[in-house]
């Protein structure tokens, strides 16, 4: 009798642990026209000030700022979502919404493509 709860409590969990590592590989869901890609690893900047800054970015500054956690690496491929209204005029800039995240980074326009 015990040994049937454990087994049955175990098969509950497993489904259960199943459940939610499906709901965590979820592709990110975007308006059609605001699915992107990120294309090739490119360093991704938590503000528009810290954008501009990176500009041209070389290995020393993402490196400094990498540090004080105002920029982190977004990799080749990765699916985002563009916030379309980021209230910034500057086209060579995008503000996107990486999954799970909480924050939006700005990347080089020239770092995202259409998502296919």
């Amino acid at each position: 009798m015990i040994h049937s709860r454990l087994a049955a409590l175990a098969l509950t969990v497993g489904c259960l642990s199943g459940s939610v590592a499906a709901l965590a590989a979820e592709p990110v869901r975007c308006g059609g026209a605001d699915s992107l890609r990120i294309r090739g690893d490119v360093p991704a900047a938590i503000s528009f000030d810290v954008y501009q800054q990176l500009q041209p970015a070389n290995a020393q500054r993402v490196a400094l700022f990498q540090a004080a956690g105002e920029v982190k690496r977004l990799s080749d491929g990765l699916a985002v979502c563009e916030i379309a209204d980021d209230g910034v005029d500057d086209p060579s800039a995008v503000l996107v919404h990486v999954p799970q995240g909480k924050n939006a980074w700005w990347v080089s326009a020239a770092n995202v493509q259409a998502a296919d």
